[in-house]
């Protein structure tokens, strides 16, 4: 039986998907190198690139998330009656937005890919 995994918690804090403590980023959300990601959990030496381009996955991720900004906002600016500012107003949140939505694109490419594609390396040879 797989071990249990770290839950909504460690996922929100950017920790390792295995022990839930390691963090997953080098330097914090508001640094301009918010995209560096460690190569190995520094808590558990978990790999968080199984192979080579493992990440380009997340971009599916990003597009997702991306898509539901854009239709939340869509929303809020029809809903307070501000409809005619969205043109500026939604490019403008997902620029601010585009750190968040890097970084938890790549998260879930961890917390679900991940196990779901390598079980051996995931959860350790049975």
């Amino acid at each position: 039986m797989p071990a249990k995994r770290p839950g909504l918690v460690p996922f929100l804090a950017c920790k390792c998907p295995k022990c839930g403590k390691g963090s997953v980023f080098n330097n914090g959300l508001v640094s301009l190198k918010f995209a560096e990601t460690r190569y190995a959990c520094p808590s558990c030496n978990f790999s968080f690139e199984p192979e080579p381009g493992f990440f380009y996955g997340a971009m599916y991720f990003s597009y997702a998330l991306i898509v539901g900004l854009i239709i939340t906002c869509s929303i809020l600016f029809y809903i307070t009656g501000m409809f005619d500012y969205a043109i500026v107003g939604i490019p403008t949140t997902i620029i601010i937005m585009v750190p968040l939505i890097f970084r938890y694109s790549r998260m879930m490419m961890l917390y679900i890919v991940y196990p779901l594609m390598y079980k051996d390396k995931f959860y350790g040879k049975s």
